[in-house]
């Protein structure tokens, strides 16, 4: 059934679901199916995956390795300075 404002929870079910789906005519075909002829409810998903189509990917692919400095012992020299004993 046709509604003018479809609830927000049905549409960001159906937007995550679209989400799983190819995009392209595949996705567009799931979408007019699971909104059983309701336009507005389909314009409302197409608006938000549209936007997600269109922005670029927050990070990229591959993430660069994240290096963890070495861990300096107590009492080693680290330039003019030393570390602290730990036998405090």
């Amino acid at each position: 059934m046709p509604s003018e404002f479809p609830p927000d929870d049905l549409v960001r079910r159906l937007f995550d679901e679209a989400l799983d789906q190819p995009s392209g005519p595949e996705r567009d075909a799931w979408l007019a199916g699971a909104c059983r002829g309701d336009e507005a409810l389909r314009q409302r998903v197409l608006a938000l995956l549209r936007v997600v189509d269109d922005e670029p990917r927050f990070l990229p692919e591959a993430l660069p390795t994240i290096v963890t400095p070495p861990v300096e012992s107590a009492g080693e020299r680290i330039g003019p300075l030393q570390t602290a004993p730990t036998d405090r």
